[in-house]
Order: C-alpha cells, then sequence, then structure tokens
C-alpha cells in the first residue's frame, strides 16, 4: 500500500469512528444516559475530529512515508 493509500484508510477510519460517537452521542442524549459517559463520548469524537483534521491538513504525513 502506497502512502497515499495508507492515508485515506486512516481518513476513512477516523471518519468511521466520528460517526460512530455522533450516533452514540445521540442515543445516550436521548436515554438520559449519565452525564459523564456522554462527556467521554463527546470528548473522544472531539479529539477524533482533532485528529482527521491533522491527517487531511498533511500534519501528520511524516507518519505515512
Amino acid at each position: 500500500m502506497d502512502p497515499e493509500q495508507s492515508k485515506d484508510a486512516v481518513k476513512d477510519f477516523l471518519r468511521r469512528c466520528i460517526a460512530y460517537a455522533d450516533e452514540t452521542i445521540a442515543r445516550k442524549t436521548e436515554s438520559g444516559d449519565d452525564s459523564e459517559g456522554l462527556a467521554k463520548w463527546i470528548a473522544y469524537r472531539d479529539y477524533t475530529v482533532y485528529a482527521l483534521n491533522e491527517v487531511e491538513n498533511g500534519e501528520l504525513n511524516h507518519w505515512f512515508d
């Protein structure tokens, strides 16, 4: 797999993680789940969005050499 394919695979994975987190956050919000659990999912989603942005912006290109 060339570096660009690897980068695309990581971006796809991170997008799937974000979508899963968004779905989980929505479910937990609707069910009135504990705020601590919800906060953890929100933090996970936010950090994953940040990581995706770093990959997309090329800040982590050295990981794919």
